[in-house]
């Protein structure tokens, strides 16, 4: 009996050191697990050594794309300075210093992503500008989604994701934006060129709202789709408009300015938006109803681009009016975010043509409005933006800027190209130009009048300092 109890014993510790045994291995395994998982994310993810290289390849495929004989000559200087960052880019890379050779190669990708279009021969790219909230993005080849980053270079085949609440802003190498909506699915299906030079931009709509907006440079040459399973939509140059697909299947068209080609079912029809506006919901079997809709005011101040000087901003209300839209109420909305994921006031209803909010601290806003009306007939006017600059008696750290301004007469406006220091902004009578990141810049300003006007380049830094280029012209035509 005592003989059995001890064997008895001897197995209860034999089991329980079995037990324990799996344990340790089952702690072992998820520390390889969790270890290894760091390790991967530091690699690939976190690694300033890894984003530094991703950042001189994606910048070294652009100059490669546009340095061919096609190029226009007057880019080749910009694209021989790309050439020259990349240079240094990459020599910082071999001394190590990664987050330096990181922002130079970024700067690069900023540079050139607005030459993509330039050369028939280049490679087209598209560039997520801007994204608020949860958006993903799935590559050619790839199985799963992964989170995207603003300034992201996107290509054939790439698929676009948002989630609730979350917006993604795409520039195409055509110059043309394209806003995908929350809970929507974005193909992007062709960018591409013909050998005469003709673009070609092509995205597939498997579920949500996107809103496309092509500018005014586009020719009759050059073609813009949203495709959905049972309709194709051909916006034209300079024109505003929206596609959604229903949960019934059906498609709705929104031209909100210019016009566009629709086509369903076999047929094909041309839609101007006319003075207000206007809906066209199209079924599989290409039936159509075509709604008028109702425009939303103008912005009269600020205008877009407009830059705000004043000299206790957070002090300061700021009136902001509009005109035009249907006369009635207008909902206001003003955000610090672009794609206005977030207000920074309540959505307001307005019965006059104005409102005033309290001061704001210097920064960049946006602002819209609509007219108040049924939701499938009212809708957002562009989106404006605006800077709030404090003036500042001296400036913080006093530097000389530069600016370079060359100008030709055009009759109704002036052609300006010029240059300023890398990260310097620049203004032509208060609205804010593009400025790329080796300070080059270039805008045809139209006047408003006939007879003498007056324009005034000015370039200014975070820290007060500023400069001025002024010229007065003629306008012959309006």
């Amino acid at each position: 009996m005592t003989m059995a109890v001890t064997r008895l014993r001897d197995l209860d510790w034999i089991t329980i050191k079995y037990k324990d045994i799996v344990a340790l291995i089952a702690i072992l395994v998820l520390l390889v697990i969790v270890g290894g998982g760091g390790f991967l994310f530091m690699r690939w993810r976190g690694n300033p050594q890894v984003q530094a290289e991703r950042a001189i390849s994606r910048a070294q495929k652009l100059v490669d794309g546009l340095d061919n004989p096609g190029l226009d000559p007057a880019l080749r200087p910009t694209v021989n300075q790309s050439r020259t960052m990349l240079a240094q880019s990459r020599a910082e890379y071999g001394a190590g210093r990664y987050p330096k050779a990181r922002q130079i190669a970024t700067d690069v990708i900023e540079t050139l992503k607005d030459l993509q279009g330039t050369s028939p021969a280049s490679q087209k790219f598209a560039t997520l500008v801007d994204m608020e909230g949860s958006v993903e993005i799935k590559r050619t080849g790839q199985h799963l989604f992964s989170g995207a980053k603003e300034q992201m270079i996107l290509e054939d085949g790439d698929i676009v994701r948002t989630s609730q609440g979350s917006y993604a802003k795409i520039k195409y190498h055509n110059g043309q934006f394209q806003i995908i909506a929350p809970d929507s699915l974005v193909v992007i299906q062709a960018l591409s060129s013909s050998p005469d030079g003709a673009s070609r931009v092509e995205v597939a709509l498997k579920q949500g709202f996107v809103e496309t907006q092509t500018p005014e440079t586009m020719t009759p040459r050059d073609e813009s789709i949203i495709a959905t399973d049972s309709t194709r939509v051909r916006p034209a140059p300079a024109s505003r408009v929206a596609v959604a697909q229903l949960p019934t299947g059906d498609v709705a068209t929104s031209i909100f300015s210019g016009s566009s080609q629709i086509e369903a079912g076999g047929r094909s029809q041309r839609v101007d938006a006319g003075l207000t506006g206007v809906s066209v919901l199209t079924t599989a079997s290409g039936a159509a109803t075509t709604e008028a809709l109702v425009a939303p005011p103008v912005a009269e101040y600020p205008k877009d681009q407009q830059i705000l000087r004043v000299e206790d901003p957070a002090r300061t209300p700021l009136t902001f009016q509009w005109k035009g839209g249907s006369g009635g109420p207008v909902r206001f909305q003003i955000s610090a975010r672009p794609l206005f994921s977030s207000l920074l006031t309540p959505e307001q209803v307005i019965r006059e043509n104005r409102l005033t909010v309290e001061g704001l601290p210097a920064g960049t806003y946006f602002w819209r409005v609509k007219s108040e009306g049924e939701a499938s007939k009212t809708y957002w006017s562009p989106i404006y933006r605006f800077r709030l600059l404090q003036i500042y008696q001296r400036p913080k750290i006093q530097r000389d800027l530069k600016l370079i301004v060359d100008a030709t007469a055009i009759g109704d406006g002036v052609i300006l190209q010029g240059s300023t220091d890398p990260g310097v902004s620049v203004s032509v009578n208060d609205l804010e130009i593009p400025v790329n990141a080796d300070g080059s810049f270039s805008k045809i300003f139209l006047f408003s009048d006939v007879g003498t006007q007056s324009v005034q380049v000015r370039a200014f830094d975070d820290e007060g300092n500023e400069k001025f280029w002024r010229k007065q012209f003629q306008s012959v035509a309006y």
